[in-house]
């Protein structure tokens, strides 16, 4: 009698949220995962070790590592980070991380990028070139043209929106303004609904898609939990850290003279204005039931206070 086998999956950035997320979802499976962590010994490597994660140590410009820690894997994920000294990098990282792949024998991939991915191949978005949002997109897109010429027999990109994690520590840094002064000052517009995403749930839609790898083969997904105002994001942020947080709405003037001397600003943030464009939530809810942000601060609780004390 045959046993099938349960998939391997090599997970980057199994330390981080999605990566994390995605190897709850993978262990869950009892499928095998094996991911390259930086130091043994900390504390999230000692978590995934108790996950039952095998481990190696080395980064993602650590070739000997990634190929140590991809062989016997069937699938993998790849999740990086943008180095903006260097945005050309994820790409490169990509390519290697590909190349050992395919070599190893990994099938299927499903790769994280960004929703402004959808943006830059948009000519109705008007995305100031050589900016380095411009630049910072064309990594992402940069990173997907890698998988995709990697020629593996499956492959996936989920276009992820604006994470729910952003009001939380540690991301909290780059939209620190919530937690400072109680205000968002922004570009969306009173009417806009803002696609937030809990991180948890690009795991979840990954690991659907790696149990169903002709399903979702060669697509580019956008990924969202929700849609809310700002005012209403506020509130339900306000309601969790049992504080009060006002929407602050830029005029039309003020956003084209930060733009003079931000064009990350401008086009992140009016960009930010169409995220709906590129999504279909019936979609998304017919593959996993996405978390609304309310039920992601009851269980992030421990974050909020972190946060908001």
């Amino acid at each position: 009698m045959s046993i099938n086998k349960s998939p391997t999956v090599f997970v980057c950035g199994a330390t981080g949220s999605q990566g994390g997320a995605l190897v709850s979802h993978l262990r869950g499976l009892n499928w095998a995962v094996h991911a390259t962590v930086r130091n043994l010994v900390s504390p999230a490597a000692r978590a995934l070790e108790a996950a039952g994660v095998q481990l190696t140590q080395g980064d993602w410009d650590d070739h000997l590592a990634i190929k140590s820690s991809v062989t016997g894997c069937d699938k993998a994920f790849i999740c990086l980070l943008p180095d903006f000294n260097d945005l050309d990098r994820e790409r490169r990282q990509t390519e290697a991380i590909v190349n050992i792949a395919k070599a190893a024998g990994v099938t299927q991939v499903v790769t994280s990028t960004s929703v402004g991915v959808f943006t830059l191949e948009d000519p109705s978005q008007d995305i100031a070139p050589g900016s380095i949002i411009a630049q910072h997109l064309a990594g992402k897109k940069g990173v997907e043209e890698a998988v995709r010429h990697g020629d593996f027999d499956h492959w996936t990109f989920l276009r992820p929106t604006f994470f729910m994690a952003n009001f939380l520590e540690p991301k909290v840094a780059r939209y620190s303004e919530p937690r400072d002064k109680g205000t968002w000052t922004t570009a969306l517009l009173p009417d806009t609904k803002l696609a937030l995403l809990d991180h948890a749930d690009v795991a979840a839609f990954a690991a659907v898609a790696f149990e169903n790898p002709g399903r979702f083969h060669d697509r580019a997904i956008g990924i969202a939990s929700e849609y809310l105002t700002v005012q209403q994001t506020l509130d339900t942020l306000g309601q969790a850290a049992g504080r009060s947080f006002k929407a602050v709405y830029m005029t039309e003037e003020e956003i084209s003279e930060k733009s003079k001397t931000s064009n990350v600003f401008a086009n992140s943030q009016v960009s930010m204005r169409y995220m709906r464009k590129y999504l279909n939530m019936d979609e998304i809810k017919s593959v996993i039931r996405p978390t609304g942000f309310k039920d992601f601060l009851e269980r992030e609780e421990e974050s909020v206070r972190k946060t908001y004390p």
